[in-house]
């Protein structure tokens, strides 16, 4: 572990209840840097411009948020991908208190009409989801129960991990900052719906008319599975689910699901799905079983690749970032695996 890894937990751990685990958190900035890639993404650094305006955001009957926002852009298009309802279980605005704690469901949702899904995340005490509003950039939302973990994206840089830094007030101002290079602006709004729970949108656009949109558009009277085709039923003694992160921006040509397993003694260990139709037939020379299953072990190690999914590419990876994991962990997690039949039609997920 390095010097800034160190930092970065004892910082988080300060401010956070329970532990923290790196290795959650670098999993999610190697995925959203995946998904990075195939977007353009203004960096996170700049200038502060100071505050553009302060917004009323008390809490609005039904859950909604409560400034109806007019929002000239393009509609997202019509098909998406949804998280499935989670019945009986409460939302953010009327159970704050359990945000973040099962990383098998978002407290939040967003009104079809106006915003569609790019992707959601449960992991590290963090519910988050990117959104299209139907701009050339998407808009990002982050909930968690405290500043410090709804500010740990801000550990993701296109140029990788940076040390924490003072964490603005959540007092419901809007913020403007000044991208190098002379892109479009950043616009951050950071506010509390409720004493103890916080809430930050993001977006990279000329104005922030986006961000506000999204802000209307979003639900927390409302909670949502952290849906995912893919299901794990064995795993290492002593591990548990402790992170889900589905990317949907592609459907239904492209699928990316990250699954974390964490164990005692800061183990985890990421179980990642992939369905690019070009992968289709591309596949690895079997050189082990997991629970009689077809595996390949990359010969670096640290990696083992499931071969009886036809449609996916199915990856167990216990190397940097993860850590703590061996090979027979991984065979155990892998050998478990369920995937769905149909990965392009998420309401059979």
């Amino acid at each position: 572990m390095t010097d800034l890894d160190q930092r970065i937990i004892s910082t988080l751990r300060e401010h956070a209840e329970g532990q923290v685990d790196i290795g959650q958190l670098t999993s999610g900035a190697v995925t959203r840097g995946r998904a990075r890639r195939t977007r353009r993404r203004a960096a996170v650094g700049g200038t502060a411009l100071g505050v553009a305006a302060v917004l009323g955001l008390g809490v609005a009957g039904g859950g909604g948020l409560p400034v109806e926002v007019p929002w000239t852009g393009a509609k997202p298009v019509a098909r998406s991908a949804t998280p499935a309802a989670a019945p009986g279980v409460p939302g953010a605005f009327d159970r704050p208190d359990l945000v973040g704690k099962d990383p098998g469901l978002l407290h939040f949702g967003v009104d079809p009409a106006r915003a569609r899904y790019l992707s959601w995340r449960s992991a590290a005490g963090l519910e988050s989801a990117e959104l299209d509003l139907g701009g050339s950039e998407p808009v990002s939302f982050y909930l968690a129960r405290n500043a410090t973990v709804a500010e740990g994206v801000h550990l993701e840089r296109d140029d990788g991990l940076v040390a924490a830094v003072a964490i603005p007030p959540y007092d419901g101002e809007l913020t403007q900052f000044s991208p190098e290079g002379g892109s479009d602006a950043i616009w951050v709004l950071r506010w509390q719906p409720l004493p103890g729970l916080f809430a930050r949108l993001r977006t990279t656009a000329p104005t922030d008319a986006a961000l506000q949109a999204a802000r209307s558009a979003l639900r927390l009277d409302v909670a949502h599975r952290c849906s995912a085709p893919m299901r794990l039923t064995a795993l290492p003694a002593g591990a548990w689910s402790a992170g889900c992160e589905v990317t949907v921006t592609d459907l239904p040509d492209a699928l990316d699901v990250s699954l974390i397993v964490d164990g005692r003694g800061d183990r985890s260990m990421e179980v990642r799905l992939q369905y690019p139709h070009s992968i289709v037939g591309d596949r690895q020379e079997p050189n082990a079983t997991a629970a009689g299953r077809p595996v390949h072990v990359y010969p670096q190690g640290e990696k083992m690749e499931l071969l009886d999914i036809p449609k996916a590419q199915v990856t167990a990876g216990w190397g940097l970032p993860h850590r703590g994991f061996t090979q027979e962990d991984a065979a155990t997690v892998l050998g478990g695996v369920q995937v769905a039949e149909h990965l392009d039609r998420p309401a059979t997920w």
